[in-house]
């Protein structure tokens, strides 16, 4: 009987060890939530440190006509809410540099508050549009360089 609850106490230990480290899928997943939480305060400075400099999209924006846009946006509306949904992540690559360069994909939908009118400013109304992204881990942070969106 001892054995058995040796056996369990070391399972629970060695689970609680595992869930409590950290993995580079947690980190880019802590810098997406903290990107998503910065979005929501409008704090522009915060969000251009989440955007690689050589960030460009499907449309072929670059960083400082996404940096621009964002400024803007911040600028238009009184307060912001991201919703995501379906986040799956995904480490891809890590260089002999230790650069380490990862993905994800995700539903979003960003409500915003307009003029005192809630207004739906990115997503669909039944279901929030697919997003994909990729990051390159610098200065210890995960920063987006290409989105499809």
């Amino acid at each position: 009987m001892k054995k058995i609850l040796l056996v369990v106490v070391i399972i629970v230990i060695i689970i609680i060890i595992w869930q409590l480290s950290p993995t580079e899928k947690k980190r880019l997943k802590k810098d997406i939530r903290t990107l998503e939480r910065t979005f929501e305060t409008r704090n522009a400075a915060e969000v251009i440190k989440y955007i690689d400099p050589s960030y460009e999209d499907l449309s072929g924006m670059t960083h400082d006509e996404i940096t621009q846009a964002i400024a803007r946006f911040f600028a238009q509306v009184d307060s912001i809410n991201v919703q995501m949904s379906g986040l799956k992540l995904n480490i891809d690559s890590i260089t002999e540099e230790n650069v380490i360069f990862a993905s994800c994909s995700l539903g979003l939908r960003v409500l915003a508050r307009y003029e005192g009118e809630r207004v739906l400013a990115f997503g669909g109304i039944v279901h929030p549009s697919p997003v994909r992204a990729w990051f390159r881990k610098s200065d210890g942070k995960y920063r987006v360089y290409y989105a499809q969106y």
